[in-house]
């Protein structure tokens, strides 16, 4: 009965003339339509940094109310990509938050959120807003469930995407009524116009549950969470549509490219972001301390002020704009203009029973062709923590125009001035690097690692040293993969394609994905070498990474030597291999933990340095080479 209904589906696309790939795929409770061959592409190839699955949603994906949480749908949903693809290393990561899809719309704003959650990394969204969406005007829930999904597109034109749809009290009346709830038709609506793949799991719980074969309250005991009867209902349903899913459409060589069509809503709008309350057209005046530490994630740092008066002032053009902030039981209520009109006050909660993250829209519909003035104020005693900014629109960038150089200048400008002593004679392993800087001439230099190497080049700190060494002309190769350290590189000849072919003058090594091996570095060194004789070398011990790392859990500012660790056996290695050395963890970590400022001040994520970070990399650089 199930092949005879997804055959009269398929037949009556092609008589409507809407299938538009080989097989649209459809049964009662999912469409394939054009399918997730992208993500198909990646399980297949499964390659280090696109092992990962996005879900973002609410308490349902993360199995709130299950006593084996395994039966989690979206656990599901892996298991069933992993029955196609059993080789693949698929990584699952949820976000939940509050807000629904309008949230959602600025938590994935160009993929990074201000406060340093990477959401849209790895190549398949998963978006799941039936739940926090209840009650939420339609007209709304069109504009940001379609922005969402145009973001995530924007972000990576090759990402992947499945609309999902869980039960709720609302749709299971409807479905009862015999109608289609009217967020399923739109989600569709949205789905169908993006050839977006869709799971109506709401259908099929509902289905089951009219058919007798399980009542709603053995289904779910608050109306939205699964019991774990009700996941093996969503567990069946999942895995019909991911075979469904995967047999579809043949793995196509290459990730191919999305190009989105015109918006479905003339209302929506895909400039939605998170405005760090840090940029400079952000103006503060009072008593504000920014980079401090948050009492809950995913913010890394936040604006903190507990001084009534203390204001707020950005200029936008754009139609909507409001903040995210920690709000809990001391908060300090606001009041806010927009245009020097009086709009309103945002008061703390009355009931807080901790700290919580708090999206709130403070003005709508705006004319957004227009620039407008948002001014916020601390308007009672109590403690203000500002996260960011949340604005569908634009904002003046005030580093247009400017080179890389002032750029980054502009950037460290803003920061406190790095006091660091490099220890004398670090140059006696390097004299034809000292010689191309000083007396000129071309110098090769390849950075050997992993994304913190890449953290390392992105501080753009070859154009501070030919700055101080104006006669030289670096040419600066980044020979990177991401997660990966000299225990991979030194086997199979890799140094081959990642070091000789670029035929360098110095190498350095560094990253934070060496694995503790010291030797496995030795031994890079000594085949570069063994081919390339002339090479100069310059080990790098870590710097960033996660706070479980040995290098930041252990800590000391100078290198401990009576222990075995890394930092030591690569001091050891630089000086039995003559390699130049330089221990950038000691000056690093002093400069953070000296600034006043949680760490998440210099970090894009949770691993990795934002632009400050790499300033704090490049300028310890400029010094160690500065003569």
């Amino acid at each position: 009965m199930m092949m005879l209904s997804v055959l009269r589906n398929a037949v009556l696309c092609v008589m409507l003339g809407i299938l538009t790939t080989p097989w649209a795929g459809a049964a009662e409770f999912y469409q394939v339509r054009g399918g997730i061959p992208n993500s198909q592409y990646f399980f297949q190839a499964n390659t280090v940094g696109n092992q990962y699955l996005f879900f973002i949603g609410n308490s349902v994906l993360a199995g709130s109310g299950l006593k084996d949480a395994n039966l989690r749908y979206s656990a599901q949903m892996v298991r069933g990509f992993k029955k196609h693809f059993p080789d693949a290393t698929i990584i699952e990561t949820r976000h939940t938050q509050p807000g629904g899809s309008w949230f959602g719309l600025f938590r994935c704003s160009r993929g990074q959120a201000v406060f340093g959650e990477v959401i849209a990394s790895g190549h398949l969204a998963i978006l799941d807003f039936a739940a926090d969406d209840r009650g939420v005007d339609i007209e709304q829930v069109k504009t940001s469930l379609e922005g969402l999904v145009r973001q995530i597109v924007l972000y990576r034109a090759t990402h992947s995407q499945i609309l999902v749809f869980t039960l709720t009290p609302e749709m299971l009346d409807a479905y009862r009524a015999g109608q289609t709830p009217e967020y399923i038709r739109v989600g569709e609506q949205i789905a169908e116009h993006y050839g977006i793949p869709s799971l109506n799991l709401a259908r099929y719980a509902a289905d089951k549950i009219l058919a007798g074969d399980i009542s709603f309250e053995a289904f779910s005991t608050d109306g939205i969470n699964p019991t774990d009867a009700g996941a093996k209902i969503y567990a069946e349903a999942v895995a019909e549509f991911v075979d469904a899913l995967m047999t579809a459409y043949p793995i196509p060589d290459k990730p191919q490219r999305r190009t989105l069509p015109p918006p479905l809503f003339a209302e929506t709008d895909d400039n939605g972001r998170i405005v760090a309350y840090e940029n400079p057209p952000v103006q503060r005046s009072g008593n504000w301390k920014p980079g401090q530490a948050s009492p809950i994630g995913p913010f890394r740092h936040l604006l903190v002020s507990d001084e009534v008066g203390a204001t707020l002032t950005l200029k936008f053009t754009g139609s909507e704009i409001g903040i995210i902030d920690v709000a809990d039981a001391d908060s300090a209520d606001y009041e806010y203009t927009i245009d020097g009109t009086v709009l309103g006050r945002l008061s703390a909660p009355k009931d807080a029973t901790g700290p919580t993250m708090r999206p709130v829209s403070l003005a709508k519909g705006l004319d957004r062709q227009a620039e407008h003035e948002l001014v916020l104020r601390v308007a009672s005693p109590g403690v203000a923590r500002i996260g960011g900014i949340l604005l569908n629109g634009s904002v003046a960038d005030p580093q247009a125009g400017l080179s890389t150089l002032e750029r980054i200048d502009a950037i460290y400008a803003a920061m406190d001035p790095i006091e660091y002593q490099p220890p004398a004679g670090r140059f006696a392993h390097l004299p034809r690097t000292m010689d191309k800087l000083r007396n000129g001439g071309e110098l090769r230099m390849v950075l050997l690692g992993d994304s913190i190497m890449g953290n390392t080049s992105g501080s753009s700190f070859e154009l501070l040293l030919m700055r101080n060494y104006p006669k030289c002309q670096i040419v600066k190769i980044a020979s990177l993969r991401s997660s990966t350290g000299c225990t991979y590189y030194q086997e199979e000849n890799r140094v081959q394609d990642y070091v000789l072919k670029h035929n360098p003058d110095l190498l350095v090594i560094g990253g934070i994905s060496n694995r503790g091996d010291a030797e496995a570095v030795r031994s890079v060194v000594r085949q570069v070498r063994a081919q390339k004789p002339d090479t100069e070398v310059l080990l790098l011990t870590p710097v960033f990474g996660a706070m479980r790392d040995e290098h930041i859990r252990t800590y000391t500012r100078e290198i401990d030597t009576t222990t075995d660790n890394f930092r030591y056996n690569m001091q050891k290695v630089a000086a039995e291999e003559h390699c130049a050395f330089f221990d950038m963890t000691g000056p690093w970590w002093a400069y953070i933990q000296d600034s006043g400022k949680a760490p998440g001040w210099f970090m894009g994520d949770a691993v990795h340095a934002n632009q400050r970070g790499c300033q704090i990399i490049g300028r310890l650089l400029e010094i160690w080479f500065r003569e």
